[in-house]
């Protein structure tokens, strides 16, 4: 029986993969920063291994016989912020780089380990506009969005597979949905819907690469297998949509008609300048490699799922105001 360490096991992402792997009999171990966290892994079948992210050298010499290690860890772990501005963007960096370290460092003490499982955004490719974004797609250095936090993490791995670390890379949608309240999907898409303080930004006509949370987690826990080492993998699901089309399924879902369009430079000084790269940017993405593989969506298109989906997270914020749930 393989076990798996994950950092980010909490978080929105990281609780569906645990999930996934105890659904397919792995042993998972994660990363609890503190008793709280540490109650709510092990509620899911997760053994905790107390530690601080930031503080690797407490407890990376101390991790029990893994085969495995995920580091799924989110933009957002540390909460979210007011705006998605540059300077945001640029202490993002720099915590992003430190958990790549620490991936990359647990690669180093523990050299039986089969596989290091790394999940990245696409914003790590270019804007494609309606061209298809493949794993064969270059991967862009360009100052955009997410791309200025995840630049140097992308350079540190893609040297390390180059240098022959056992590495797979997941390359997870920039928007992951769901039905959790708090999550970043609720967060920044469905909460300022609500509130009538979002709107399609610029022409709307970008495409937004989506992807349940259920088949993210999923997917992760698929590709957790040495078969697909010095691998990248796309996880999105069948049928892109545009911009306007994801605002407005989601405001629909609310019961409102109608969203305003705002112009970027509103969103900028609102939302911040990451902000509104990150929505305006378009990719198309092809998840046939990770179909090939055997794995099957269970929620494949958006337009189709987000209505019940924004609906049950409506209602359990309503039924439980005050549950908090990590990102």
């Amino acid at each position: 029986m393989d076990s798996v360490f994950i950092m980010g096991a909490s978080g929105f992402i990281g609780e569906a993969t645990a999930k996934a792997l105890i659904d397919s009999n792995k042993v998972v171990y994660g990363l609890a920063r503190s008793e709280k966290t540490a109650r709510k892994l092990r509620l899911i079948g997760v053994k905790p291994i107390m530690g601080d992210v930031y503080q690797p050298e407490q407890w990376i010499n101390d991790l029990p016989n893994i085969d495995y290690a995920i580091n799924v860890l989110g933009f957002f772990t540390d909460g979210m912020p007011a705006r998605f501005s540059v300077a945001h963007a640029n202490k993002c960096r720099a915590k992003y780089e430190k958990w790549m370290q620490t991936t990359l460092k647990i690669a180093e003490i523990y050299p039986n380990l089969k596989a290091l499982v790394n999940v990245t955004g696409t914003t790590i490719f270019e804007d494609m506009g309606v061209s298809w974004v493949t794993e064969e797609t270059p991967i862009r250095y360009t100052p955009s969005g997410f791309n200025r936090v995840a630049t140097p993490a992308t350079k540190m791995f893609q040297k390390a597979m180059k240098n022959g670390v056992p590495m797979i890379i997941a390359v997870a949608p920039s928007v992951v949905y769901g039905d959790k309240p708090t999550s970043s999907f609720d967060e920044v898409f469905v909460k300022p819907l609500e509130k009538g303080q979002m709107g399609v930004v610029g022409d709307g006509k970008n495409y937004i690469t989506t992807g349940h949370v259920e088949d993210v987690g999923g997917a992760i826990a698929h590709l957790t297998n040495d078969k697909f080492v010095g691998e990248i993998f796309h996880i999105s699901d069948n049928q892109p949509v545009t911009q306007r089309e994801f605002v407005t399924a989601i405001a629909n879902a609310l019961g409102k008609n109608k969203v305003m369009t705002m112009p970027k430079w509103l969103v900028a000084i609102l939302g911040g300048k990451c902000a509104v790269e990150f929505m305006t940017l378009s990719q198309r993405i092809d998840n046939s490699k990770l179909k090939s593989t055997g794995f099957t969506l269970k929620h494949p298109r958006f337009t189709e799922e987000v209505d019940q989906c924004v609906k049950s997270l409506v209602e359990k914020r309503l039924e439980n105001p005050d549950l908090v749930l990590a990102n």
